[in-house]
């Protein structure tokens, strides 16, 4: 060949030898030649036959590409364009167009592209466009549009400059991915998180980080709103009586009511249990507040029925300002103790935190504080007051008080850490702890004082709305051998205005078909009914000492107390006078018709080890746990 290499052999024959001369061998080169030629061109087709193959399985491999990226976009949902900036030129692939919702002939223009997006998001579609032309950096920006076809589409686009060349003008090319499906994922996710489950409304992590956002906006100079924090009255006895479906029904339906009454721009949250919470718009002062949580109030306590069965519930609100510096969670903290305040005093209305309530609150903090370290402690002990027979002054009972030890050797009676009884379930630990006392005392106080009756024991309202507080109570005394006629269990009036008062009268019937007593206490001090007397099992009641005290000075307290002794002589209730401290007191409670009394005249309160040296009028001989009759009243029965 040209190139020298040897590729084969052409050989000539002559049959005559030595025959070949200069032209001869001119033609055995001129042959030689054509045979290269041919070898040459036989090479060359052989290398386009290659070529072609090839060609035609990159071609192949290029469709198969071509089909799988069609098929990626569409399975993505993500289309490719492609924007010539100086003369305005834009293709799009077939999915984007499709994102479009496009179906013409003619090819989708830029103004007709952008035309699409809902106006609130035109304005960032427009300068994230512009952004990547004049800064030549990549953006990409989320938005929604309108679809030719009519559907709303959330929408990511990306677009990227590229620089021109010799073949091509300057151009920004990107992407455009329809991200509807996430995005509503993500906004389920996001409602999920920020969204009471039961009840629609924000939750306590939702409501927490708008109250920020709100008070950052009142110190930067949007004006004053409130915080109002309702609580559902009676919810607990919905719950125990209907069940928590019937309980979620009204939950529901309360929450309803407050996103239709609150005022526009208002936020309204579910707070937890049964605990709703509302932000009020700025720019109000606080009568229009007390207004706004009245309203809802009213809206609330309208009757919901369900299943055929009308339910009533009521709301107390607790309200409070946003003031300098003062932060969210602050705002809270003066709701809920408005809100407390108001549950304890007057349900069903709006209640207004101020500074007098701090002390109030200080105050229980503190008695709570000193209380559980008591009790931690076993700094709390009981000590006994003795109920006498007034003509005789002799010891017919005692009643268990608490006494509370500090530290430093200081004795607390219950009515210095009294705000300690608001807290449910301390209460229920204090009254624990006076139930241990009085099974652990008895045996000794009818021991030292054989004519004891019985001894009277203290009851929380948290006892009392406990359903299992008489079972317990019982099974002390059972596992003490101490009889249930020889307990008397005092309550205060107003213990029996609680909402679940059919529990009150459940636990009470109880125990009084136990053989035990039940005693009105501080019986005439603002909340005397007679309906209590005959809705409730009241064996005793108890006088006030704040009229015995009064009522050889004082008129009205002696006419009171007449007519209290005659009112309860009247129903076979037994009397007890509390704090006689003169023998003037003793002798007009006898001459009035009371025979039974407590006080200082008598005696202070003592430990049960020095009940021993009480020397109070004649011993009776009669053993105490044997139940006899008085000729005046039936003390025991």
């Amino acid at each position: 060949m040209r190139s020298g290499e040897l590729i084969g052999t052409l050989c000539i024959a002559d049959e005559r030898p030595g025959l070949f001369d200069s032209d001869d061998l001119r033609l055995l080169h001129l042959l030689a030649r054509t045979v290269e030629d041919l070898i040459d061109a036989h090479a060359q087709r052989a290398a386009a036959a290659i070529l072609a193959t090839n060609l035609e399985r990159k071609t192949d491999r290029l469709e198969k590409a071509n089909r799988v990226f069609s098929q990626a976009e569409k399975t993505a949902k993500i289309g490719s364009w492609e924007l010539e900036i100086e003369s305005g030129n834009v293709l799009h692939s077939e999915q984007a167009l499709a994102i479009h919702g496009y179906s013409g002939e003619e090819a989708l223009t830029l103004d007709a592209a952008l035309n699409r997006y809902v106006p609130e998001d035109r304005a960032r579609i427009d300068a994230a466009l512009a952004s990547v032309i004049e800064t030549r950096q990549p953006n990409s920006v989320e938005a929604d549009l309108i679809a030719f076809d009519g559907k709303r589409k959330r929408v990511k686009a990306v677009g990227e400059y590229l620089a021109s060349t010799a073949e091509r003008p300057a151009r920004v090319v990107g992407i455009l991915q329809d991200v509807t499906e996430a995005y509503q994922t993500q906004l389920a996710l996001q409602r999920a998180a920020d969204h009471d489950s039961l009840t629609g409304l924000l939750n306590r992590h939702a409501f927490d980080r708008t109250l920020a956002e709100k008070v950052s906006d009142r110190n930067d100079g949007r004006g004053e709103f409130f915080v109002l924090l309702f609580d559902l009255d009676g919810f607990k006895d919905i719950n125990d009586t209907f069940g928590h479906l019937i309980g979620d029904a009204v939950l529901e339906e309360a929450s309803s009511r407050l996103r239709i009454a609150v005022p526009q721009d208002a936020v309204v949250a579910r707070w937890g249990g049964d605990e709703f919470v509302v932000i009020s718009p700025f720019g109000i002062d606080v009568a229009q507040a007390r207004s706004i949580g009245a309203e809802l109030i009213s809206a609330i306590k309208q009757e919901v029925e369900i299943s055929g069965r009308k339910i009533g519930v009521t709301a107390t609100c607790g309200l409070a300002a946003c003031g300098d510096e003062v932060s969210g969670r602050e705002l809270i903290r003066r709701a809920d103790l408005a809100l407390y305040r108001g549950k304890s005093r007057e349900p069903g209305s709006v209640h207004i935190y101020d500074a007098d309530l701090e002390r109030a609150n200080r105050l229980r903090q503190d008695a709570i504080a000193k209380v559980r370290n008591a009790l931690k402690e076993d700094r709390l002990s009981a000590e006994y007051q003795p109920i006498v027979q007034l003509d005789s002054k002799s010891v017919i009972g005692f009643e268990a008080l608490m006494r509370l030890h500090t530290r430093s050797g200081k004795h607390l009676t219950a009515t210095e850490v009294l705000p300690a009884f608001l807290d449910p379930v301390l209460s229920r630990d204090i009254s624990e702890r006076m139930t241990e006392k009085l099974c652990g005392d008895f045996a000794g106080i009818r021991r030292v004082q054989s004519a004891t009756q019985f001894v009277s024991l203290n009851a929380t309202e948290a006892d009392l709305i406990s359903r299992n507080y008489a079972g317990r109570l019982l099974t002390a005394l059972e596992s003490s051998d101490i009889p249930a006629h020889c307990v008397t269990l005092e309550i205060t009036e107003t213990m029996l205005l609680v909402n679940d008062a059919a529990a009150v009268q459940s636990v009470l019937s109880e125990l009084r078909r136990s053989g035990m007593q039940i005693a009105l206490d501080d019986f005439g001090t603002g909340f005397s009914s007679l309906s209590h007397l005959r809705d409730f099992p009241i064996d005793k009641v108890k006088i006030d000492g704040s009229f015995v005290q009064k009522m050889c000075n004082d008129a009205q307290s002696r006419h009171i107390v007449q007519a209290l002794i005659g009112m309860a002589k009247n129903l076979s209730i037994e009397v007890i006078a509390e704090g006689i401290e003169t023998e003037e007191q003793c002798n007009l409670l006898l001459s009035m018709g009371c025979f039974y009394g407590q006080g200082f005249l008598f005696s202070p309160a003592e430990t049960a080890s020095r009940l021993k040296f009480l020397q109070l009028g004649a011993r009776r001989s009669e053993q105490a746990l044997e139940p006899k009759e008085d000729p005046r009243l039936n003390l025991v029965r």
